[in-house]
């Protein structure tokens, strides 16, 4: 099946993502308690582990909170991303901050893609410092460092860091 153009520029394996939404009048206070509220529950976090593909995402509130932009990055294709978001606790964040904006159908709404795309804006350049690693692995990564550290630290691991095997990892772990 063919894929769907989206707007969101690509940089190696991770696309960005940027709406922008009008908040309906008498809604500033309500959208902006919302978000504060979302960004102190550790149940985001869970969330984005589960997704597994989402690098980054913020709100902004401007115009004296009567706009909304929300950016992200993640890994794969848009409609994937979307769907993923549709699974998850963040479902119930987008559907209580976007619900506060003009138009926002919900998050499992058919028309919820068209929504979005209605509102989304591409970026004119996007770059990333690490544009051929996922989110999974750079976890991967970031376990196996905190690993190594512990055997680093080990007294006992001395004579095995010798192996001439392990040479390139130590110069690594050097620089």
């Amino acid at each position: 099946m063919a894929q769907v153009k989206r707007k969101g520029l690509h940089d190696g394996v991770m696309t960005e993502f940027t709406v922008f939404t009008k908040v309906k009048p008498g809604h500033e206070k309500a959208v902006r308690e919302t978000i504060v509220q979302a960004s102190q529950s550790p149940r985001r976090r869970e969330a984005v582990q589960e997704i597994g593909t989402l690098h980054e995402a913020r709100f902004v509130l401007f115009d004296n909170d009567t706009q909304l932009m929300f950016c992200s990055s993640f890994d794969g294709t848009w409609d994937k991303y979307i769907d993923d978001f549709a699974n998850t606790y963040i479902a119930d964040l987008f559907d209580a901050t976007f619900s506060h904006c003009e138009g926002y159908p919900g998050i499992k709404d058919p028309g919820i893609k068209d929504w979005f795309m209605t509102n989304a804006q591409e970026a004119v350049n996007y770059i990333c410092a690490y544009p051929d690693a996922t989110v999974k692995e750079i976890w991967k990564a970031l376990d196996v460092e905190k690993a190594y550290q512990k055997v680093l630290d080990n007294p006992d691991a001395g004579q095995a860091l010798q192996a001439p095997a392990l040479k390139p990892l130590l110069e690594q772990a050097s620089t």
